[in-house]
Formats: C-alpha cells, sequence, structure tokens
C-alpha cells in the first residue's frame, strides 16, 4: 500500500463528526421515543425539501492523522446474515416533496472520467441503475433487494431539518453514523428520525418509518465532535406500521443486511447513500473501492468521491446476488456491512472517506437493541 506523508494532509472534516478515544468497553448512550405522533407531524413536504446533509466543521486547528498498519485484526469476528425480504410487498410510493429539476447536461458535453484523488486512492463511482420510472418504475435496481436495504434517514437539529443515509440490518434495527443519531458534544441526541428506503426523487416507495429508541456509542457521543472517532456508528430501532391493511416490520418490507466486525481493514466495499454532490442527494449512489489506508483510531480509508449526505450509508463487503460457483475465498460473508461512512477531508481533493472498524462496540449497540423488544431482530 503506498505510503502518504501527513504533512500534505489537509484539515480533516466531519462527514460529521467523531472522537480521537478509542476504548475497549464503551458506555452505550440512549434515548427512546416518548411521543410516536411528534416525529410523523414534524415532517411536512417543505421540511422533508428543506432537509440538507449536516454541516461539516472543520477538525481541531493543528489535528493531524497518525496512519496505523494494516494487518489481521486483533479479537474475535463476529457477524450476522443479511435476509431478503419474506413477501414482495408493493406499497403505493408516497410523495414526500416535488424536487426541483436538475439543469441536464448539454448535448456533445464530454465528461472526464476523474475516479482518483491526490492521495491516489481509486474508486468506481455511480448511480444506482436500471432506474425505471412510470409503470416500470417496480422492476428498477434501487427497488430490489439488497438496495432496498438502504435509504434516507431525516431527522431535526434546533428544528431545523437535515439528512443522512443508513441501511436495515435487522428486523427493525438501522444502522447509521453516530453524528446523524448524537452531537458528540454536551448538546446531546438529536431528534426527529425517521427512515425512507429506497428514497428516490422525493418519493417513498416504502413509506416512511418512524423511529422508537436509538443508541450511540460512548465514544462517539463522548468525543467532542472530532474525527477520525473510533466508534462512529449507531443504531436505531424504528416501529411497526400498516402496509395494504396488515401490519409489518421494517425488514418485512426491505429485508435487511448483515454485518461483521473486524474486517474493514483490507477489503473491498461497496458504499452506498445519498451524497448531495450526486444526483442532488435525490438518487442512491454506489461507490466501489478497495481499503486505501489505516488511519488511527480504529479507522480505515477508501477511495470516493461522496460527500455530505452520504453520512451513515453502509459500507458492504460482497454486495452481491451469488452467482452459481461464486462464494469462494477466505471471507465469503456476502451483504454484510463492515463501516458505515463517517469523514471526509476538507478540501475534498484527496477523495477519501473514512469510516470506523465496528468491534465489541457494535455488537453491544446491536444486542441491546435487539432485546428490547421481542421481535426486533429474527
Amino acid at each position: 500500500m503506498k505510503s502518504h506523508a501527513l504533512a500534505s494532509v489537509p484539515a480533516l472534516v466531519l462527514l460529521m463528526a467523531g472522537a480521537p478515544l478509542a476504548q475497549a468497553q464503551d458506555n452505550m448512550v440512549s434515548i427512546t421515543n416518548n411521543d410516536a405522533k411528534a416525529a410523523a407531524a414534524y415532517w411536512t413536504p417543505e421540511r422533508f425539501k428543506a432537509a440538507k446533509p449536516l454541516p461539516m466543521p472543520h477538525a481541531a486547528p493543528g489535528a493531524t492523522l497518525r496512519e496505523e498498519p494494516t494487518g489481521a485484526p486483533s479479537g474475535k469476528v463476529e457477524a450476522s446474515d443479511g435476509r431478503a425480504p419474506a413477501e414482495n410487498l408493493r406499497a403505493s410510493p408516497q410523495r414526500l416533496y416535488k424536487p426541483d429539476t436538475a439543469p441536464g447536461r448539454s448535448n456533445g458535453e464530454v465528461t472526464t472520467p476523474g475516479a482518483v484523488g491526490t492521495f491516489g486512492a481509486h474508486y468506481t463511482s455511480t448511480r444506482v441503475f436500471p432506474m425505471f420510472t412510470g409503470t416500470a418504475a417496480p422492476f428498477s435496481a434501487d427497488r430490489a433487494y439488497p438496495y432496498i436495504t438502504v435509504g434516507k434517514l431525516f431527522f431535526s437539529i434546533n428544528n431545523e431539518p437535515f439528512v443522512c443515509s443508513a441501511s436495515v440490518i435487522q428486523h427493525r434495527i438501522v444502522a447509521t453514523a453516530g453524528h446523524c443519531v448524537h452531537s458528540g458534544t454536551s448538546q446531546g441526541f438529536h431528534s426527529n428520525w425517521v427512515f425512507v428506503p429506497a428514497f428516490r426523487d422525493g418519493t417513498a416507495p416504502l413509506l416512511v418509518w418512524n423511529w422508537r429508541a436509538a443508541i450511540v456509542t460512548g465514544t462517539w457521543a463522548t468525543g467532542g465532535g472530532t474525527v477520525p472517532n473510533a466508534a462512529d456508528y449507531a443504531m436505531i430501532e424504528f416501529g411497526d406500521q400498516s402496509v395494504n391493511g396488515r401490519t409489518f416490520a421494517l425488514g418485512d418490507v426491505t429485508g435487511w443486511l448483515g454485518w461483521q466486525t473486524l474486517s474493514l481493514s483490507a477489503n473491498h466495499t461497496s458504499k452506498l447513500g445519498y451524497p448531495c454532490n450526486l444526483d442532488s442527494c435525490q438518487k442512491m449512489q454506489d461507490v466501489t473501492s478497495g481499503a486505501f489506508r489505516n488511519t488511527a483510531p480504529n479507522n480505515v480509508e477508501y477511495g470516493s468521491d461522496a460527500l455530505g449526505g452520504s453520512s451513515g450509508g453502509p459500507w458492504v463487503q460482497n454486495f452481491q446476488l451469488l452467482q452459481t460457483g461464486g462464494g469462494t475465498g477466505s471471507n465469503t460473508g456476502s451483504n454484510r456491512v463492515v463501516g458505515v461512512t463517517s469523514y471526509i477531508y476538507v478540501p475534498s481533493d484527496p477523495k477519501v472517506q473514512g469510516a470506523s472498524i465496528p468491534d465489541n462496540r457494535w455488537v453491544s449497540i446491536f444486542t441491546t437493541l435487539c432485546s428490547r423488544v421481542p421481535g426486533n431482530c429474527l
């Protein structure tokens, strides 16, 4: 792996924030929804449309990065398998708002691919495709598993609407970045989370789901809002709702991705989400790349051109529909989340993103939410 002098590294910023505090044990911080109607009442069409990615504040002045050697992770690798939805449910798409018309590309205009930044970390970035409209829309890639496990996470801070990306990882559980849930400072939790799986162009094809509880790592919550952070991830439990006259959990409709700890280093991932620099965060994007370098504390960077709005989106190893004869090699777990988008650089010329390596803190959050209400995990 090519090494780069840290003196050439620009100042870090968040895709939201983080904390330089790696610890084996973690005091989780949680919040529950005591007013099930509050989030639904908050999200008007105007607020959905106005939601923007969280500001990307600079890291502390003079902050430097320390590269870590790439090697086999210490500790026991734990994993959970994903599952396609049990039924092919077709809810009537819900129009959240009408997006502004994006400017078209003029005829004959040629765009030179720039799929590598100043750090030399290569990637491939694409809108998820094919995407059809009208009566053919249900046959689009972003209407099929495993893509439909990914969506937009809307929330508010001081009554202002924001958006991140997130993914379903169990029957009622969604994973995202810690900074999409908690400020990382004494300002505490954000509020009014709703999840829109398979969001596209202001529409919720699989409805809008209201939160019930959220947990963030203590490492993030007490980290002061700086990145890289050793555990910038969180999970949210979402409530059930009626679909075509029957009550379903979120995972019944979307299925879910699996996850795997201690597997972000020396891997290759599909990074899914809704960066607002691509298609104005109106369509799902997929950035594929291999691990570029490890950074302290407990982070790995990959090549990517995604910016704000992609925070919290899943980094999925072996994102696939397994073909006959496939699944060979030493790390064959399909459709497993091995990280979520945490930070970028400013300026963005390096074209890399970083993510915390899920470890025992991830497992603790997951098992806590699984046990909170029967049926959260199957």
